[in-house]
């Protein structure tokens, strides 16, 4: 199956300092390719960046790639900035709140909703999907609570599929500043897409409609005009044919990753921890869930040293690693001590002086004694 490029990266200088740019202009999801090929681009495209400019015009997509790609940015050690350049809808507005500057033009749209999915199998693989949904929906909220919302009026917004307006998301805290309205543009699939979500204004719908097809490429940029390339040597005669290029690796099956994670959950009797790796981000193969049921069982094993057992579920779902979650138990240790050690000497009570003097005198010593022979 060929990749079908939803995003572009590259890095520029601007204002004499490197600044590196994610483009997401389509349908989110890993088809074709895998999570950590997204992520190794992104770590070769941040390399020496001042800041990262995430710039969306999406439908949305698969929210848990989606998670994936917000747990990433943000993990990023340099500022990130997330932008809606038309509109950001569904899973694409949940990496919309990655940013700690999160821009809106004037005109553009941003949209949340409770996710859905379709779902063939057993009862028992019914309910895990469920399960596993309730679980995400958890990483979902905490996300749109970086807006300052409680948790009940976000859930009540998702539950409403809720589409807001520049101003509307400013006033609530989603989008941090307005800027100019910007000319709107979308691909036709764009368009459908946004068609089957609930409730999406007519106005803005039959405004990309009219609007032109964006021209955006998913590839970064080609370079300046240089020198004509040399043609390549004519191969000798009676060469071999050069072998055709090899089919693409299948794609792992997400439900049967999934069951792999859960029944290794349950062999290593870390089973609670099953939902939280799941969601932590996309697993491309059985190899990956394996290193993710490793770490969580470290995880897991931390977490009970400090007595703080109940942490290891959202340190997982949340994806920290393991030096991470060793760093935040010590913070959570020594908060915890902070009242009850303390190396400045107190001046004693009143007469605690006095008890001590007596307890340690040589005459209580040997007047306990004594009072013990007698009662033999």
């Amino acid at each position: 199956m060929a990749k079908k490029r939803w995003y572009s990266m590259r890095a520029s200088v601007q204002a004499g300092e490197r600044v590196a740019e994610l483009r997401i202009y389509e349908e989110i999801g890993f088809w074709g390719m895998t999570a950590k090929q997204f992520m190794d681009e992104l770590d070769a495209v941040v390399v020496g960046a001042a800041r990262l400019v995430v710039s969306i015009n999406s439908p949305g997509g698969d929210v848990f790639d989606a998670f994936a790609i917000y747990n990433a940015l943000r993990r990023l050690q340099i500022p990130v900035s997330t932008r809606v350049d038309g509109v950001a809808a569904s899973a694409a507005s949940l990496i919309f709140m990655a940013g700690e500057e999160r821009p809106m033009p004037d005109n553009a749209m941003l949209m949340i909703h409770n996710m859905w999915t379709i779902v063939l199998g057993s009862s028992e693989e019914l309910r895990k999907q469920a399960d596993m949904m309730d679980k995400a929906t958890e990483g979902v909220l905490a996300a749109y609570a970086r807006s300052g919302q409680d948790e009940a009026e976000i859930q009540r917004m998702m539950d409403e599929t809720t589409w807001m307006t520049a101003l509307e998301a400013q006033a609530l805290g989603f989008c941090t500043m307005i800027e100019e309205p910007v000319k709107l543009a979308a691909s036709g699939q764009i368009t459908a897409v946004l068609a089957r979500h609930k409730g999406v204004p007519a106005a803005f719908l039959a405004e990309l409609e009219e609007a032109e097809e964006p021209e955006v490429s998913a590839e970064p940029p080609a370079a300046g005009p240089g020198p004509a390339p040399k043609p390549p040597d004519p191969a000798p005669a009676g060469d071999p044919p050069t072998d055709p290029p090899e089919p693409p690796a299948e794609q792992p099956n997400a439900a049967a990753i999934a069951s792999h994670v859960y029944a290794a959950c349950r062999e290593h009797k870390i089973a609670h921890l099953a939902e939280g790796i799941i969601v932590s981000g996309a697993l491309a193969s059985q190899e990956q869930a394996d290193e993710r049921i490793t770490q969580a069982r470290e995880i897991a094993g931390l977490c009970l040293a400090a007595k703080l057992p109940e942490m290891a579920v959202d340190f997982i779902t949340t994806g920290l690693g393991v030096e991470a979650v060793r760093a935040r138990l010590f913070d959570s240790v020594v908060r915890q001590s902070a009242d009850n050690i303390s190396n400045v000497q107190r001046p004693p009570e009143s007469g605690a002086g006095e008890v001590s003097q007596s307890t340690m005198s040589t005459s209580s010593i040997y007047a306990a004694r004594a009072s013990a022979r007698r009662r033999r």
